[in-house]
């Protein structure tokens, strides 16, 4: 009975973490975005989201369990400086975007919080074009049927804007849920090291998400 609880704890647990979302690729007109004649971009800035570490035995706690998660998750992001894979994300797609639209990269420090893309645009006016990509999730989680072995999901959103119509020019979303196999790491796997085996997990989620963004949403 214990064992059918928790599986069904996982599953209501999953479906509040995993930010699915209704987002369709769009992608990029090109020639429609090369006649806007954009000469600037900018990359947006959002706070880290909540970290999901999801245990089988918080996951027996129920809802007091999953803020136990997300409580134990938040401090493993900050104990081991863990970047958020959006950055990295953000950073190489606009790379990408300016040299194939010979575009000059404009800073800002200011975050944004809005989902709403006027707002996006309004905020960062001072570069033409807006890039914004969102981890909807990231989180590790154990597999229903091995306790002691854990996947680590990704999920993010992207966004390309233009704030001088304030109009969106491309959307898409990734995610990346790793299948079980032999090379599932532990618990202990993961967070060893600094977490080095849980950045480098976000690092081939950041690199997919990169890839698929690059060829489905970008058209680079």
């Amino acid at each position: 009975m214990l064992r059918i609880f928790k599986k069904g704890v996982l599953l209501s647990i999953l479906v509040i973490f995993s930010g699915c979302v209704s987002t369709k690729n769009i992608p990029i007109d090109q020639t429609k975005a090369i006649s806007t004649k954009p000469k600037t971009i900018l990359i947006t800035k959002r706070v880290k989201p909540d970290f999901a570490a999801m245990t089988a035995l918080k996951a027996s706690f129920g809802l007091i369990g999953s803020a136990a998660m997300i409580s134990e998750g938040n401090g493993i992001i900050r104990n081991n400086a863990v970047e958020n894979p959006a950055n990295f994300i953000s950073s190489e797609l606009s790379l990408m975007l300016s040299k194939k639209y010979n575009l000059e990269k404009v800073e800002s420090m200011e975050y944004v919080e809005s989902q709403t893309t006027a707002d996006i645009a309004n905020l960062y006016h001072t570069a033409d074009w807006i890039i914004d990509v969102e981890t909807i999730n990231w989180s590790f989680v154990y597999f229903p049927t091995d306790w002691n072995n854990y996947r680590v999901i990704y999920s993010a959103k992207l966004r390309l804007i233009d704030s001088r119509d304030k109009k969106m020019i491309a959307e898409g979303f990734c995610a990346r849920v790793p299948e079980e196999d032999d090379t599932a790491p532990s618990y202990d796997e993961l967070l060893e090291k600094k977490a080095k085996r849980l950045k480098f997990e976000f690092q081939k989620s950041a690199l997919y998400c990169i890839d698929e963004f690059k060829k489905n949403v970008l058209k680079i």
